[in-house]
């Protein structure tokens, strides 16, 4: 999930955030809606640029004014929510010194604000968003605070002026008490202040045969910086190697992804470019280690160039990798040849795109699009079928926090070439949203059962996750919810794992029950439940807001992994930790037992 980074040139890159902001990290499965809609196309306070009014959707109205002129708003020291003039050779623009002028309707003065800006000056708040990074916003009791008259609204949870659904949603208040402790060992930490960046997030975890874990990150930075691509290694023996750069070419980097083959090899994918505000040279990277991730072999692009054509923006996105058998029968008295299956999103080349390596990452074929959509899962089952579920959602206003027309889709290809036609996954009339879906796959060879976990609620917030399973290849599907929880708190990103020799789901997902966030688990019986009660796999978060590109992320995904040799279960995730004035995300790890 990436964010547009602004470059040296204003005109390039704030200019363009119009568009930034919705294209990057978002990439939807599907074409959005004709016409104006929600945030447009949106940065802080922006919906369609200069001069486009936006729109208010349904559900989104604050408190007050409606339709009246807006009344000049009273003075705020530092101007912040003012309108501006955009300047192509000056970031301010018509701002006060220190701020910057953001391209919405009649401009836009701000200022980035949290772990990676200041302190937002008297009569302004730090509006958390999932279009950008954290940045101030005039504080209001009303729309008419706001600039009304120009698509403008005082959000109703957060009381800033912005655009409609352009905050993070406040989150409901509910009675539920926090879970009892699940038995995981304390976190250890993956990453501190010492990797370079501002706050790591999304972590993508594999075990080596030796029960070694690698995980692979990525390390945000301010608006003005770049971002890294971090290791960690967990080894048997011995204490964690932490804060480790994977260095690259590029000055951005994200959703990192990994995989191991048969031999130890540890092979790890992300999307890196040159930022600019239009994802400037952009390239699916691929590394590979041979000893545990403590090296690897120098980064190359794996995406095929006609998906990334030269000068266009945001031509790729979300990649991930998986590693499996080659469909059909093997050579006498050899096992199975072994691929290496990579998938990311290119708009180019109409929708989710795979390329598949014999050699282990030497060379890679002609890519074969598997389906539309981007972001989601991949599994490779023992007959060496491809198994892939992703997000058929739209990003923009009130579809981004859950609407009854976004799906999850499944589709599978049997000779890891072609793929069949995709399968929707969720229940008619079930709303999902797109952030924090992460829809997540799992494949029961010995019993034939496919499984799907993924977030499923409402716009305001109060989601559930909830997990599809089906045994006769998606034509029907029994779904069970997972958390035990009345429907009112959040939960979200769950993460799967199958233990192969009982059948049981391992389950972990973010949730604020209890008024704090933490980490939960639980495990469901084979066939898609019963789920047992849910417990904590973490100490409480300093925060658990609903905001990407900011220190307070958590991430679109996390790690579960089972060791049946060892029986024990892996979680890597997200945590925020209080760290002076603010919340910051770090990586931690635990284990528990495998019950059986």
């Amino acid at each position: 999930m990436r964010i547009p980074v602004l470059a040296a040139s204003w005109f390039t890159a704030v200019a363009v955030a119009v568009v930034v902001v919705v294209a990057a990290c978002s990439s939807p499965g599907k074409p959005p809606p004709p016409g104006p809609g929600g945030l447009g196309n949106g940065a802080i306070g922006g919906a369609g640029g200069a001069g486009d009014p936006g729109s208010s959707s349904a559900g989104a109205a604050g408190s007050g004014s409606g339709g009246a002129p807006a009344p000049a708003p009273p003075p705020i020291a530092g101007g912040i929510g003012d309108a501006c003039k955009p300047d192509p050779a000056n970031p301010r623009g018509t701002c006060a010194v220190g701020q910057l002028c953001f391209p919405a309707p009649g401009g836009y003065c701000t200022s980035p604000c949290g772990a990676t800006g200041a302190p937002c000056p008297a009569g302004s708040a730090c509006l958390p968003s999932v279009r950008g990074p954290e940045m101030c916003a005039r504080s209001c009791a009303t729309d008419a605070d706001c600039r009304a008259d120009q698509g403008y609204i005082c959000d109703p949870g957060r009381k800033a002026c912005s655009l409609p659904f352009l905050a993070s949603i406040s989150l409901p208040a509910c009675p539920a008490a926090a879970p009892p402790d699940g038995g995981f060992s304390a976190p250890v930490a993956l990453s501190t202040k010492a990797m370079p960046g501002v706050y790591q997030f999304e972590p993508a975890a594999v075990l080596t045969p030796a029960g070694d874990l690698v995980v692979v990150y990525t390390s945000g930075g301010s608006i003005f910086g770049k971002s890294f691509l971090g290791v960690a290694r967990v080894p048997q023996s011995g204490a964690p190697v932490i804060d480790q750069p994977l260095p690259t070419t590029k000055q951005q980097h994200f959703d990192a992804w990994a995989a191991v083959t048969r031999d130890g090899a540890v092979h790890a994918v992300w999307l890196g470019h040159d930022g600019g505000g239009v994802d400037r040279n952009a390239e699916i990277g691929y590394a590979r280690s041979t000893d545990g991730g403590a090296t690897w072999s120098q980064p190359v692009a794996i995406h095929a160039p006609e998906d990334c054509p030269p000068d266009t923006r945001f031509c790729l996105d979300k990649p991930m990798i998986a590693a499996g058998p080659v469909p059909g029968k093997p050579a006498a008295g050899k096992p199975a040849a072994e691929a290496l299956r990579a998938f990311y999103s290119s708009e180019t080349g109409g929708g989710l795109r795979m390329r598949t390596s014999l050699d282990g990452g030497k060379t890679w074929d002609a890519p074969v699009t598997a389906t539309e959509g981007a972001y989601g899962d991949v599994a490779i089952d023992g007959q060496g079928r491809v198994h892939v579920a992703v997000a058929v959602a739209d990003p923009r206003g009130v579809h981004a926090w859950g609407s009854p027309d976004n799906t999850v889709a499944y589709s599978v290809s049997a000779d890891g070439k072609t793929f069949g036609k995709p399968i929707t996954v969720t229940a008619p009339g079930e709303a999902v949203p797109f952030y924090f879906l992460n829809p997540t796959l799992a494949v029961d060879d010995r019993r034939g059962w496919i499984y799907v976990a993924y977030a499923a609620g409402t716009p305001d917030g109060k989601w559930d996750i909830r997990l599809a399973a089906t045994k006769d290849g998606g034509k029907t599907w029994k779904r069970t919810k997972v958390n035990d929880d009345e429907t009112c708190a959040n939960h979200m990103v769950p993460n799967l794992a199958l233990d192969p020799a009982s059948g049981t789901l391992h389950v972990t997902f973010f949730e604020n029950r209890g008024g704090k966030g933490h980490l939960a688990y639980t495990t469901c019986k084979p066939a898609g439940g019963p789920c047992a009660p849910t417990v904590r796999a973490s100490p409480d978060m300093a925060a658990y807001e609903l905001a990407r590109h900011s220190s307070k992320w958590l991430g679109e995904y996390g790690a579960l992994l089972i060791d049946p040799k060892r029986k024990l279960v892996h979680s890597v995730w997200t945590h925020t930790g209080q760290e002076g004035e603010h919340a910051i995300g770090r990586l931690r790890h635990a284990t528990r037992k495998l019950d059986r």
